[in-house]
């Protein structure tokens, strides 16, 4: 049995990287004979890297033949287009019995196949597709068979499943499923003009009006990243709205939705949806223009028209290139600037004259003043910065209390996006303008030191996967760039800082405000993890200049006050967002080690703080309400 991978991908390189590493494990193992990448006219690199990839590992090979081979389409055609092409490729071009499909965002688990092949009576199914984060929850809820009830937990699944270990006439489409030759050259190939969203459910409706025996293997699964709001409960929870950010989404959503409900379940489903999609955004999620767009969206799919998302995309279709400067639905965004000081009034002075000479200006300007002692008052009272306003606590409430104070206030006046940053750092006069050119709702500036050095520590891999993985971040953009040029126009992060870290106010009606109970040290890593897992990616901007004025230095001494909060922090983070038992434990033996050596290192300071610190993190664990 010949099983061939199709991946398609767009824009998402370290995401594309550690899935080809992930299936060269299957090929080596036998289990898998090629995979085949769909590249949708990437501007991250993906195609250079591929094209790298594939000599390398024909070079490596015992045949001379790369396993892996790639196309670069000449344009976005989403990833239905992508899955046309991938399938078509498969079937017509490779002599494959199955075809695996999977987006370049799932990480399949290393037996994942080998246990889809245990199961020879089937033509079309899957795995469960799990939370990366959260790997007992499903990313994408399932409705069991023969019932109106949807889950979300992995041991539901399990118990629906029973002995024979699978759901049947069920499945969550592209996300690691396996189809057979014979199937798809019985239902022909995915319908690629419906672009995104909708394309994998109208694939399995037509296999299922084939003919098609459908299965979810529920010991097999694919981790994901967490996609938002699919499955918000709506009408006092009797059931549930596929709700997403992304104006992209929702459109190809509305508009490929109504049309599978009229091909496959008739006009009375149709109404069903269009009263479910009224009441959501009347009540559950008031959008009243998300009524109107869908209205929009329905009546082109209705009519055959399948080009009206194209108008969310850039003129070169991929998403990464802005829509237009300074709009959000043809209107003026507006910005505020949220800083947080304290006692270091020298280096706020040298800020605040940066932030004077932004092209563009930003409306506001908001600093919180956490109680400083020293000349920082009279500073900012001579401040020449238009829209300036001064928050004075009268406490110290910490970076993560100032933050959360200063985006409170940004966001209570209605300002479209929030630019975070502390008094340490200076944007480049463009620096604002790169910025808002970008259609992006989690945006990050990339800083440099006072010597032009790339200082970028932001993270590309922040791993709560592995448990030996003692410190999370296992690359960064200054690890794997050896400067700016080095880069490409944006990166995929995992997590930031707040130093030029910019949101979109719908981020903040999504995730709610920075934890101000952190002090200082991880808020920030904290709200990046929250964002994510709300199904918002973050995006580092090469070209958006921040001058760090003071050399990076993450040195602290673990003795000391601040120690306490860097362990008690880091442990918090862990056991919010560890995907797994054996991560949520670091804690505990990190805390175990730190006072093993605790003699040898000169003292016991360092081991109080760590035992206080887990104690602590164990009482702030759950995530703030939203």
């Amino acid at each position: 049995m010949r099983v061939v991978a199709v991946v398609v991908t767009f824009d998402r390189l370290p995401l594309l990287q550690r899935l080809v590493e992930r299936l060269g494990e299957d090929v080596a193992a036998g289990r898998l004979a090629e995979v085949l990448v769909v590249d949708n006219a990437s501007s991250d690199g993906t195609g250079e890297w591929l094209t790298g990839f594939e000599t390398r590992s024909s070079r490596t090979s015992t045949t001379g033949e790369a396993w892996l081979q790639h196309r670069t389409l000449d344009r976005n055609t989403g990833g239905a287009g992508g899955f046309h092409e991938g399938v078509r490729w498969a079937v017509e071009e490779t002599d494959a019995d199955l075809v695996w499909l999977m987006d370049d965002d799932g990480l399949p688990d290393r037996d994942c196949l080998e246990r889809l092949l245990r199961e020879p009576d089937l033509d079309f199914w899957g795995p469960v597709v799990v939370d990366e984060e959260q790997p007992d929850r499903l990313v994408f809820p399932i409705r069991l068979p023969g019932g109106t009830r949807v889950v979300h937990d992995l041991d539901d699944v399990r118990g629906a499943a029973g002995p024979t270990g699978r759901l049947d006439d069920i499945v969550i489409p592209f996300n690691g499923v396996l189809l057979t030759r014979a199937l798809v050259e019985r239902i022909g190939y995915p319908r690629a003009e419906f672009f995104i969203w909708g394309d994998d459910h109208e694939y399995r409706l037509r296999a299922e009006q084939a003919g098609a025996r459908i299965a979810t293997v529920v010991d097999a699964a694919v981790r994901h990243p967490a996609v938002g709001s699919l499955g918000t409960p709506m009408m006092l929870g009797r059931t549930t709205y596929n709700h997403t950010p992304s104006d992209l989404k929702h459109y190809c959503m509305a508009r490929n939705n109504t049309v599978n409900l009229r091909d496959y379940r008739g006009w009375p489903h149709v109404l069903l949806f269009w009263l479910k999609t009224v009441w959501f955004y009347l009540f559950t999620r008031p959008q009243p223009a998300r009524i109107v767009m869908s209205a929009r969206a329905a009546y082109a799919g209705l009519r055959g028209d399948f080009t009206g998302h194209e108008r969310f995309l850039g003129p070169d279709t991929p998403p990464l290139v802005p829509r237009a400067r300074h709009s959000t639905g043809g209107r003026h965004e507006t910005t505020a600037i949220v800083v947080v000081t304290y006692n270091r009034a020298d280096l706020l002075e040298t800020m605040l004259t940066g932030l004077a000479k932004l092209d563009p200006a930003p409306e506001a300007v908001i600093v919180v003043d956490n109680a400083s002692s020293d000349r920082t008052p009279d500073v900012l009272l001579g401040a020449e910065v238009p829209g300036l306003q001064v928050i004075r606590s009268e406490e110290n409430l910490g970076g993560a209390g100032g933050f959360h104070r200063g985006v409170e206030a940004a966001h209570d006046q209605g300002f479209d996006r929030i630019w975070l940053m502390d008094d340490d750092v200076v944007p480049a006069p463009d620096c604002l303008g790169v910025l808002l050119d970008l259609d992006e709702d989690c945006l990050m500036a990339v800083r440099e030191d006072s010597r032009g050095s790339l200082a970028e520590y932001a993270a590309l891999r922040f791993d709560l996967d592995r448990p030996w993985a003692i410190k999370p971040k296992t690359a960064s953009v200054v690890s794997e760039y050896a400067d700016r040029p080095a880069m490409p126009p944006v990166v995929l992060l995992e997590n930031v800082a707040f130093e030029g870290f910019m949101v979109r106010r719908r981020v903040v009606d999504a995730i709610g405000l920075p934890d101000e109970t952190f002090f200082i040290f991880y808020d920030d890593c904290d709200y990046a993890l929250r964002a994510r897992r709300a199904g918002f990616r973050i995006l580092g901007v090469r070209d958006a200049v921040l001058v760090r004025q003071l050399d990076f230095d993450q040195q602290h001494d673990l003795a000391g006050w601040k120690g306490y909060y860097m362990y008690r922090n880091l442990f918090a983070v862990h056991l919010r967002y560890g995907s797994n038992a054996a991560v949520r434990l670091k804690p505990w033996l990190i805390t175990a080690g730190v006072v093993a050596v605790s003699p040898l290192r000169g003292g016991r300071a360092e081991a109080r703080n760590a035992v206080r610190a887990l104690r602590d993190a164990r009482r702030m664990a759950p995530p703030p309400p939203v």
